[in-house]
């Protein structure tokens, strides 16, 4: 019988003694096999991408009953870098949409409004989990990283063309995107509500009112933000 083949970044390694399934070598890769500041970006089984979903329902099967499993992973600090880049396209798509839902929900036409804040909230959460995500790997290199890169020169290499009088900062200097962040959590609690209640009205008004501000918080200092990551990076 063949031997299931196992390999990290294109090169070929050895099947971890005591993993027996899909799961127990998908958690080790995890855990042991990859390096502290890498994170694991994609599973290709038998030429074959897996999804969440999809990994969570393979879990339980043997390793025998798979030809090659690889694993790609990447810098963490490094995919942060790269999901702000790309959130350099979403937040302006996302500020722009979040009134015409509630346009929508004002007029009547909450189906289409629905759907399209669906796909609001989607970003929203990744967003949310970019940040926090980006704040427990930078936090532990520079303590002082929610601060505002405002002492910092810009360089070649790290952009700062942003104009700090808009971001009205706080007596600490903090940038806004982290506290907005945790305030989110209960504006999110009053939207649950809202739609549980069937109130487009009131819905309409809370995405307006109240979440969009957010959104225009992190959508103006997202080039801060970008910039204390490249710097952090380039440190790195």
């Amino acid at each position: 019988m063949e031997v299931m083949k196992l390999s990290l970044n294109l090169q070929y390694c050895e099947i971890p003694a005591g993993c027996e399934s899909f799961g127990e070598l998908v958690q080790y890769m995890e855990e042991q096999g990859i390096p502290a500041d890498e994170a694991i970006t994609r599973i290709i089984v038998d030429g074959h991408a897996v999804d969440t979903q999809t990994e969570l329902d393979m879990s339980a099967r043997p390793l025998g009953e798979f030809g090659i499993i690889e694993f790609y992973s990447a810098r963490t600090l490094d995919l942060a870098h790269q999901s702000l880049q790309d959130a350099t396209s979403l937040l302006p798509a996302l500020q722009a949409n979040l009134p015409e839902v509630a346009r929508k929900l004002r007029g009547g036409d909450t189906r289409d409004g629905l759907l399209m804040f669906d796909r609001c909230l989607e970003i929203i959460s990744h967003y949310v989990g970019l940040v926090n995500t980006m704040e427990g790997i930078y936090r532990r290199i520079d303590p002082s990283f929610r601060l505002l890169p405002s002492a910092d020169a810009p360089t070649d290499d790290n952009e700062t063309d942003f104009d700090m009088e808009k971001l009205n900062p706080n007596p600490d200097n903090e940038l806004l995107t982290f506290a907005s962040i945790e305030n989110l959590r209960q504006k999110l609690l009053s939207v649950e509500q809202a739609q549980g209640n069937g109130d487009g009205l009131l819905l309409a008004d809370l995405i307006e009112y109240e979440i969009l501000p957010i959104v225009n918080i992190w959508n103006e200092e997202l080039p801060a933000l970008n910039g204390r990551v490249q710097r952090e990076n380039a440190k790195a």
